[in-house]
């Protein structure tokens, strides 16, 4: 995985390197949150892993990384109001695009191909903005345009108001029957801002917008010493102890739960051709981003976390 991303979002590299390796990424993805230019990015880097040549490391000088990396792959593609336009319209990703990519699947490929959905502008950024775009060239990606008089192409999250009707209408077709080596990733600040049928087809992963995080995990991890078991007797002694840990460290809800996604992709490392654990891991790192959904909706933590831990009885 790109060493930038596997720095900064460690188990996010490590499940997505897991899914394409087992063949078992998702064929639509959501990534949200408030940086948009790092998930497009890992949006990016997602493609570069599907296409690789060689072994997908960083440095990889295959023809595809370094198409990829210089956002020039015949197969990855930018969909957005301003990108990949057939039409004259400007405010919308409209029926004409859509058609586009619906007709660039009628044939078979030998490549991957990935359809990255944003919303985007040329403009001068913001100094905040600037440090996100200097983030996002650590990572060796380039942009879909070339700065032109000091203003930058900007990726911003997508919502209803960013497709015509006819348009999504007809994408969801498409990802409701998708073909082979197609993915799909929408770029977004909040699921919530997506059509309901393009999240229930999905799978969301939440991009955090924050430096080096480190994962402290002992607090917790005895309770999945027998994992895919997990005692339906000790849940409430593990809710006690989550909370516990939040109460005395002084620490957010949410880096707990991404914390627990961090130990589950470790244990999927390490049982890279258990199908059962890797099917149970797939399904519980699912259910923890709805976890997060719960918290962000105010609803209260010992709720949260007695949910999240008599799922993991079930």
């Amino acid at each position: 995985m790109n060493e930038v991303l596997n720095n900064k979002y460690p188990y996010l590299s490590k499940f997505f390197e897991t899914a394409i390796t087992q063949n078992r990424l998702f064929h639509s993805i959501i990534l949200y949150g408030s940086n948009n230019y790092i998930q497009y990015a890992m949006a990016l880097e997602l493609a570069r892993q599907l296409n690789c040549l060689e072994d997908k490391k960083t440095d990889c000088n295959c023809q595809n990384c370094r198409w990829i990396r210089a956002n020039q792959h015949p197969a990855i593609m930018t969909i957005s109001k301003i990108d990949n336009k057939t039409d004259s319209s400007k405010t919308v990703i409209s029926e004409e695009q859509i058609n586009m990519v619906l007709d660039t699947l009628i044939n078979s490929s030998d490549y991957h191909r990935v359809f990255i959905f944003c919303d985007a502008e040329i403009k001068k950024l913001s100094s905040a903005e600037i440090t996100e775009y200097t983030e996002f060239k650590n990572t060796g990606f380039t942009l879909p345009q070339p700065e032109q008089e000091e203003k930058i192409w900007y990726p911003s999250g997508i919502n209803t108001n960013c497709f015509s009707t006819v348009a999504a209408n007809s994408m969801l077709k498409s990802i409701e029957e998708p073909a082979s080596k197609i993915t799909f990733i929408f770029l977004t600040n909040n699921k919530d801002d997506l059509l309901q049928t393009i999240v229930s087809r999905s799978q969301s992963f939440y991009v955090a917008d924050s430096k080096h995080i480190n994962y402290f995990v002992d607090f917790f991890k005895k309770y999945f010493d027998n994992y895919p078991a997990f005692n339906r007797a000790n849940a409430l002694d593990f809710v006690k102890t989550l909370l516990a840990y939040q109460t005395e460290n002084n620490c957010e809800p949410i880096y707990i739960m991404d914390c627990i996604q961090y130990y589950l992709t470790e244990i999927l490392k390490a049982n890279n051709n258990n199908k059962y654990i890797a099917n149970k891991i797939f399904k519980d790192i699912e259910k923890i981003e709805n976890s997060k959904k719960m918290l962000r909706s105010y609803i209260k933590e010992q709720t949260v976390y007695e949910d999240l831990a008599f799922y993991l009885a079930e």
